[in-house]
């Protein structure tokens, strides 16, 4: 087990690990906007009326279960491949240039890094858009493992992913750190043993007061670990 003081230091009742997951969006990545902009341009290009359950809908669904809730529920008219096809399109670019990292991220995953802590990611995005937002910030080659939703047809809601990621890295899920920014994806994770740290995000998918007392423990940016 790896010590991990700084997570002591913000009031975790556990601080000694084997490994870390991370979530992307809203976590390590300041980019929750940009799906906040590109749900209104897609359902303005299609003439689609976004409920106001919406943003609690589809919290932890992904990719492909966003897309479904889309034909679903909005009466979107085309295949779950084509809607991904173009958000991917729309959002693209904002990940391969625009997307950067929360204040502190980087320069604690160097840390982990350098004291060889397996580090592993457990996301909603596709590998197209995850890839090209890890790229660009430089911390493609940090991680030892990727676990995507919908390459694992599942969602934040189950604990699939974080098992899956868990598992990559070789480590039990009782002994594994987890860093997320939504409450489902924190519940998911708690239900099968991990201790999380929830991220505060300003994006209308996250609901930071509850999230506070859901979480283990919780931090308003990395600079708190450094």
């Amino acid at each position: 087990m790896i010590s991990f003081p700084e997570i002591d230091r913000i009031g975790c009742k556990k601080s000694s690990f084997e490994g870390v997951v991370f979530d992307f969006d809203g976590t390590l990545a300041d980019s929750m906007h940009v799906w906040d902009n590109v749900d209104r341009h897609f359902c303005d290009r299609y003439g689609l009326v976004l409920p106001a359950s919406y943003s609690d809908s589809i919290v932890g669904l992904g990719f492909e279960g966003t897309a479904q809730y889309f034909i679903d529920e909005l009466g979107l008219k085309m295949s779950v491949e084509e809607c991904c096809e173009k958000f991917n399109e729309l959002v693209y670019e904002d990940y391969r240039s625009n997307i950067r990292l929360k204040p502190g991220a980087y320069d604690y995953l160097k840390k982990l890094a350098a004291r060889d802590v397996p580090l592993a990611i457990a996301s909603s995005l596709n590998v197209k858009l995850l890839t090209a937002g890890l790229e660009a910030n430089g911390i493609h080659d940090l991680f030892r493992s990727f676990s995507l939703c919908d390459e694992l047809s599942t969602h934040k809601r189950e604990s699939t992913v974080f098992l899956a990621a868990a598992d990559s890295i070789g480590i039990e899920p009782e002994r594994c750190l987890v860093f997320e920014d939504i409450v489902p994806a924190v519940k998911s994770a708690q239900r099968v043993g991990m201790t999380t740290v929830a991220v505060l995000d300003d994006s209308e998918a996250q609901d930071s007061n509850t999230i506070m007392h859901v979480a283990d423990g919780y931090i308003k940016d990395f600079t708190q670990l450094l």
